[in-house]
C-alpha cells in the first residue's frame, strides 16, 4: 500500500487474463471529463455523451487494444497472463520467446485491434450511405459526415446543417434571418425554438421550409468510436519507446542487425520525440502532453540501463545466458500455439475417442456375460438381440484384426 504505482483493482478475468485498473486512471479520466465539462464550447453537449467518450469509450477500446497484444503473444508460442489499465493507456504483461519475429507480433496484435475497430465502425457508416473521415482534428462531439446519394452534410444534434426542402441548398443568412423574423411574427416574439430542443426545432424549421440534416444517433457514435480508436491508433504508431511505434522499431533493427542496437536505436528515437513533446506540452500548457513526455523519456533511459545491465564485463550481451557464448544462431523457434478452430476440432476429436472407447468397453464387458450365459444354458437360452449383439461384436472385431 506504501507504493503508489500497485494501487490498482481487478475487475475480471477473461481468457485467463486477469485485468485490472489503477486508480489512475479514473483520476485522468475524470480529470478529462471534468475539463470537457468547463470548456464552453461544449456547454450544449450533454454531460452523459462526454462521459461516455471520454471514460467508457476510452476504456473500451484501450482494453480491446492491449487483448490485442495478449493474444499476439500467445500466438506465437508465449503467454499473457494480466492486462493493466493505467493513466497514461495500457499495460500488456506477456512473456514471448526472445526473438525479433515474436515481438513484432505481439506489439502489432495491439494496432491491429484498433485498425479492426476501424474497419468495423466504417462498414457500419458505409451500410448507412455516409463517409468516413481519417481526419483525427474533428470534433468528436459535432460529427459531420457527407451522404453518398444526396450530397448532403449530415451534423450530430449539437450542430446544425439546413437544407431547402427536397434540395442540397444550403439558405443564405439573410434568407433565414427573414424566414426567423416571419415565424416569430406568427408564433410570437421569441418562440423560434433552440437548436438544443431537437425536436421543437426541426418542426421549425420544417415549417419554415427547410430540413435539418441530422445523423442518426447510432451513427454519431460509431464515428465517435472510429475516431477514438484511429486517434490511439496514430498515437501508439509514434516511433518512441515505449509506444507500440518504438518497440516495432526495435524488432525490425533487431531483424536486420542485433538486440542491442534495435534497443539502442528505439531508445534514443524515444527520448528525441519526448523532447519534442516536452516543448510542445511546455508552449501549449497541457499537462497531459508533459505526462507522456516524461514517461516516454523515463521509459527509454529505463531500457537503456537495463542494457547496460544485461551486458557482461566484455561488452557480451548475456540477456539469453552464459550458454549464448557457444552459438550465434537463434535460437529454434517455438512450436505455435494451434488456434480456436484446430483446439476445438482436437477436443472434438478427442470425445469422439473417448466415447468410442466407452462403447467397446461396455460391448466387452457384456460378451463376457453372453459367453458365461452360453457355457452355463447353451445358446438356445439366448434371446434373438443376444444373438444380433454377439453377431455383430464378432464381426467388428474380424473386421479389426
Amino acid at each position: 500500500m506504501r507504493d503508489p504505482m500497485s494501487w490498482s483493482i481487478p475487475l475480471f478475468r477473461l481468457f485467463g487474463i486477469q485485468v485490472r485498473v489503477h486508480v489512475f486512471f479514473f483520476i485522468v479520466t475524470l480529470g478529462l471529463f471534468f475539463r470537457q465539462m468547463q470548456l464552453t464550447q461544449y456547454d450544449n453537449v450533454w454531460w452523459g455523451d462526454k462521459f461516455l467518450l471520454t471514460v467508457v469509450a476510452l476504456f473500451g477500446i484501450i482494453l480491446l487494444h492491449e487483448f490485442g497484444h495478449c493474444f499476439g503473444a500467445r500466438y506465437v508460442g508465449g503467454d499473457a497472463r494480466e492486462i493493466l489499465i493505467w493513466p497514461l493507456g495500457g499495460l500488456a504483461f506477456t512473456e514471448i520467446p526472445h526473438r525479433w519475429k515474436p515481438l513484432f507480433t505481439t506489439v502489432a496484435a495491439g494496432p491491429g485491434v484498433n485498425v479492426l475497430i476501424c474497419l468495423v465502425c466504417a462498414g457500419g457508416i458505409l451500410a448507412a450511405g455516409f463517409v468516413p473521415t481519417l481526419d483525427p482534428t474533428i470534433d468528436p462531439h459535432r460529427v459531420e459526415a457527407a451522404k453518398l446519394r444526396d450530397s448532403r452534410i449530415y451534423t450530430s444534434s449539437y450542430k446544425v446543417k439546413l437544407y431547402k426542402t427536397g434540395t442540397a441548398e444550403e439558405p443564405t443568412l439573410k434568407e433565414f434571418t427573414k424566414k426567423q423574423e416571419e415565424y416569430e411574427t406568427a408564433h410570437g416574439k421569441g418562440s423560434f425554438p433552440k437548436p438544443s430542443d431537437t425536436a421543437k426545432f426541426t418542426e421549425a424549421v420544417q415549417e419554415m421550409g427547410y430540413e435539418r440534416a441530422v445523423l442518426p444517433v447510432w451513427v454519431v457514435w460509431a464515428y465517435r468510436i472510429f475516431w477514438l480508436s484511429w486517434l490511439l491508433f496514430l498515437f501508439n504508431m509514434l516511433p518512441a519507446y515505449p509506444l507500440d511505434g518504438g518497440q516495432l522499431l526495435q524488432s525490425l533493427v533487431w531483424a536486420r542487425t542485433d538486440y542491442r542496437r534495435g534497443v539502442v536505436v528505439a531508445a534514443y528515437t524515444g527520448i528525441t520525440v519526448s523532447i519534442v513533446f516536452l516543448i510542445v506540452s511546455i508552449a501549449w500548457n497541457e499537462s497531459l502532453f508533459m505526462g507522456l513526455a516524461l514517461f516516454m523519456l523515463y521509459s527509454a533511459s529505463i531500457k537503456l540501463m537495463q542494457l547496460d545491465t544485461e551486458d557482461g564485463p566484455f561488452g557480451y550481451d548475456f540477456s539469453a545466458g552464459y550458454t549464448s557464448l557457444e552459438r550465434d544462431d537463434e535460437p529454434p523457434p517455438q512450436p505455435k500455439r494451434p488456434g480456436p478452430v484446430t483446439r476445438w476440432l482436437q477436443a472434438r476429436k478427442a470425445r469422439r475417442v473417448a466415447r468410442e472407447t466407452e462403447a467397446k468397453q461396455r460391448d466387452e464387458e457384456r460378451m463376457d456375460l453372453l459367453l458365461e450365459k452360453i457355457a452355463r444354458s447353451g445358446q438356445g437360452s439366448l434371446t434373438d438381440e443376444e444373438r444380433q449383439f454377439l453377431k455383430r461384436v464378432s464381426a467388428r472385431k474380424r473386421n479389426t484384426s
